[in-house]
């Protein structure tokens, strides 16, 4: 009975040891398998979350050199691209600076050396980065380089967090080994040690629940990370039920835990445009197959549905982990309302750059028109004065008006040349020139301004190398006529010297300008090739001008590679010196390029019929009159409707066109004279603007038009344009004066070598006199006359004589030559006894 009772008891002891064993197997099982799920998601969030960072950032560097190397391949790239990469990678490196996961990291030496390079190179490109597309375009080159040098420190930064963090996720797993084996060696020892059940029992009950502690613990903190991440994670599963939903997903969403938690993600959070690519994804995940190569790759850029219906901006990134109930997809969402807002101010902000560059552009053309629409009026109309009767107050006067006016003119083309300078590439016009030539040449066409302030202006040229040289004619020129005017226009009873140095035989050439002007004190030396910078008081300053002319030069001395350098003495004088590297010309001689000034401005076109079409009337008055002391028939049209129908009524051999004007601007008028087909479908069309912009002549050209004057019209540019497009038409001339008669007969070639005779007798006598009442241009056309019927019959003689008064006359403009070809011409009429020319004078 005892036997039994104890058996019996044995048997309840055993049959409650293997009860309370099982019992402790069963509750060891349940929480070893919990702790596996929960370090199995901690290692899958935690340790995949951190090393993908890092390899992202490489991925990211990868992405911002592409766009970098598209914007060298291609200009007219994708400049935000370009920015967008860079902040993203920029906000990666701050987030492995700063962030909390990545403190054991940054302990690492390889780590801490390598991070500050990366960070100081990204900072140092902020400024190209952030500035202007023009700039950042052209520093393409430069930050390719520094994303390169990033490469090996990021690499350096990825490869060794990857072992930072394989080796913590092995002494995790390390530690779940002993804890696994500590279990392991309790239900060994729950087995072996009989006699200690109770006692065994209670020891592995508490350390199962100190292991429970750890575990929630662990939990706590995964949960923590989960909670405070600045970006919304949201995981669901394969049927896109939302199982986990943290705070930031709370706030970028609108929806709390409660209600996000088992909604179906493409009911909740999906905006309709997005709703292909998520079924995409959640079908991927129910095939376990990988993620897209869109996906795949970190961040992409969406759109997420709020709760109160609109859309937001945001970044995604998509992962693919197992579960212990299958495959879920985690995402990683950033909202970035906030970027895009900024992103839209400044393409705005961009935007409304642009159209304040076109604005200033449509004002400098206005201005331009405006400004030199009466410049033309007044220019014109005083060289229409100087062929007059003047007295010396008059020609006073009217020198002092010209002056005025040029001087306005000079302060419009330097406002335009430096718009031009800002918004325009400065291209090169290369054609071979003698230096020496050609600032002598401008040395002297200067020196006329220099004594007009008492200055002597003296040319010196250095060098034993005399060939030729290739560059911009017109350019050196323009820095050459700035510097040696500004050194006049402030040196008074001095002397400004020129000197041109030939540096060996490389072509490289040195031009100084020198004064002994007032200088420039040291303080000022920095501001002079400033815009509009004019120094000393403006009330009492003795040299006129808008401050733009140093500004222009440097630009253009810039432009063809060279240097500028000036020194200076206050009280003593200044000395500009410009460095230029020329290339040597071809040993073959070459033409020269120095630009000649056109037509003489008293080379005749009698006859030629010419339309000229303008809508201002003093503009008509000045170029009629310049046109008719050519001797040309000018026909008005004062618009371009009345343009296009004077036109089609008979042929001109020119059409000038002004450019804007009402009813029908010149360039519509053009292109409708050439399409009709009519009279003057071929007939040279000139434009007559204000408007010099290269893209300007550029669209007039296109319109059908041949050539450009720009206003205010000059005599000389104009007599240019009348000898390259009307035809010549020299006065007939036969060879003798028996062809002559051969032509007309005896008595009719008699009678018109009377009629020849008489109008030289009076002709001669006439200009012999020059009446005060006759302009210079009156008695050259009279000259001209009268040299075109001697021809006719064969006094060759005397139509050479004559043909050397009309240029005489049409140069006297002064009465002192005025006196010189009367004097002339009487000697002519004196040697000359008309009425016993013969024919074969």
């Amino acid at each position: 009975m005892r036997l039994q009772s104890l058996s019996q008891r044995y048997r309840m002891a055993l049959g409650a040891f293997v009860a309370v064993v099982l019992v402790a197997i069963v509750t060891i099982w349940h929480f070893n398998s919990d702790m596996r799920s929960q370090i199995r998601d901690l290692g899958a969030a935690n340790s995949d979350s951190t090393q993908w960072f890092l390899a992202q950032s490489e991925v990211e560097l990868i992405a911002l050199r592409n766009a970098t190397l598209a914007l060298l391949a291609d200009r007219n790239a994708d400049v935000d691209g370009l920015r967008d990469r860079f902040d993203i990678l920029f906000s990666r490196v701050n987030t492995v600076e700063y962030g909390q996961n990545f403190t054991g990291l940054r302990q690492v030496p390889a780590v801490a050396a390598a991070l500050p390079r990366v960070k100081n190179g990204l900072t140092a490109a902020i400024p190209l980065i952030d500035g202007q597309d023009a700039a950042l375009v052209q520093a393409a080159p430069e930050l390719l380089d520094r994303f390169d040098a990033l490469t090996p420190d990021l690499r350096t930064i990825s490869l060794e967090g990857v072992r930072h963090f394989s080796q913590a996720a092995d002494a995790q797993r390390s530690t779940v080994v002993v804890t696994l084996n500590e279990l392991f060696g309790i239900i060994l020892l729950l087995f072996v040690v009989l006699a200690g059940g109770l006692l065994f029992l209670f020891v592995t009950v508490g350390s199962i629940i100190a292991q429970r502690d750890g575990i929630t613990w662990a939990r706590n903190r995964l949960n923590a990370l989960f909670e405070t991440s600045i970006d919304a994670v949201v995981v669901a599963d394969h049927h896109g039920k939302i199982r986990n939903f943290n705070s930031a997903a709370e706030r970028i969403y609108g929806y709390t835990r409660a209600e996000a938690i088992g909604a179906d993600i493409r009911d909740l959070l999906t905006p309709p445009e997005r709703m292909e690519a998520v079924e995409g994804l959640l079908e991927r995940l129910r095939l376990r197959q990988p993620l897209p190569v869109a996906n795949s790759f970190g961040v992409t850029q969406s759109r997420a549905l709020h709760k109160k219906g609109h859309t937001i901006p945001v970044e995604v990134s998509v992962s693919f982990n197992a579960d212990r109930d299958g495959q879920v997809l985690v995402a990683y969402v950033r909202d970035v309302t906030h970027r895009v807002e900024t992103e839209a101010e400044l393409t705005d902000a961009r935007d409304r750059a642009l159209e304040g560059e076109r604005a200033k552009a449509r004002m400098i053309a206005v201005m331009n028109h405006e400004m030199r629409t009466p410049l033309n009026g007044i220019l014109g109309t005083l060289d229409l004065m100087r062929n007059s009767d003047l007295t010396a107050d008059q020609t006073r006067y009217l020198s002092a008006m010209q002056h005025s006016a040029d001087l306005l003119l000079q302060h419009v083309n330097d406002v335009l040349d430096a718009s031009r300078s800002y918004n325009e590439k400065i291209s090169m016009n290369l054609t071979e020139f003698d230096p020496a030539k050609l600032f002598g040449d401008l040395v002297e066409s200067l020196r006329a301004n220099a004594e007009q302030r008492g200055n002597s202006l003296v040319f010196e040229s250095h060098g034993t190398d005399g060939r030729q040289l290739r560059g911009d004619v017109g350019k050196i020129r323009q820095v050459a006529v700035n510097l040696i005017g500004n050194a006049i226009k402030f040196t008074k009873d001095g002397q400004v010297t020129v000197q041109l140095d030939r540096i060996g035989t490389t072509g490289r050439i040195e031009l100084q300008v020198s004064d002994t002007g007032a200088g420039i004190a040291d303080e000022d030396i920095d501001r002079i090739f400033d815009e509009f910078v004019t120094l000393g008081s403006f009330f009492d300053r003795d040299a006129e001008g808008t401050g733009l002319g140093l500004s222009i030069v440097r630009r253009l001395v810039e432009a063809m590679g060279g240097e500028i350098d000036v020194v200076s003495e206050p009280g003593e004088g200044s000395a500009f010196t410009v460095s230029l590297p020329l290339e040597v010309a071809d040993d073959q001689p070459a033409a020269s390029t120095t630009p000649t000034t056109g037509a003489h401005p008293s080379a005749r076109h009698d006859g030629s019929a010419i339309l000229l079409v303008e809508d201002n009337e003093i503009n008509r008055l000045v170029a009629r009159e310049m046109l008719k002391a050519s001797g040309c028939t000018v026909t008005e049209a004062v618009d371009g409707l009345a343009g296009v129908e004077q036109a089609a009524r008979q042929r001109y051999d020119l059409i000038l066109m002004d450019i804007s004007m009402p009813r029908l601007n010149g360039v519509d008028a053009a292109g409708q004279i050439r399409r009709a087909q009519g009279p003057n479908a071929t007939t040279p069309i000139i434009a007559l603007t204000a408007h010099a912009l290269p893209d300007e002549l550029a669209r007039f050209r296109a319109a059908g038009m041949d050539d450009a004057l720009i206003k205010p019209l000059d005599r000389a540019m104009l007599m240019s344009i009348l000898e390259r497009h009307l035809p010549d038409a020299p006065p007939a001339e036969t060879a003798s004066g028996a062809e002559l008669t051969d032509l007309l007969g005896a008595d009719a070639a008699a009678d018109l070598r009377d009629r020849v005779r008489r109008e030289l007798t009076e002709g001669l006598t006439c200009l012999a006199e020059a009446p005060a009442r006759m302009s210079p241009d009156d008695l050259a056309r009279l000259a001209h006359k009268m040299a075109g019927s001697a021809a006719v019959i064969g006094w060759r003689d005397i139509r050479d004589d004559l043909a050397r008064l009309e240029t005489g006359f049409r140069a006297a403009h002064t009465p002192k030559l005025r006196e010189k070809m009367r004097n002339d011409a009487s000697l002519l009429r004196e040697r000359t006894d008309c009425t016993k020319l013969d024919v074969h004078t």
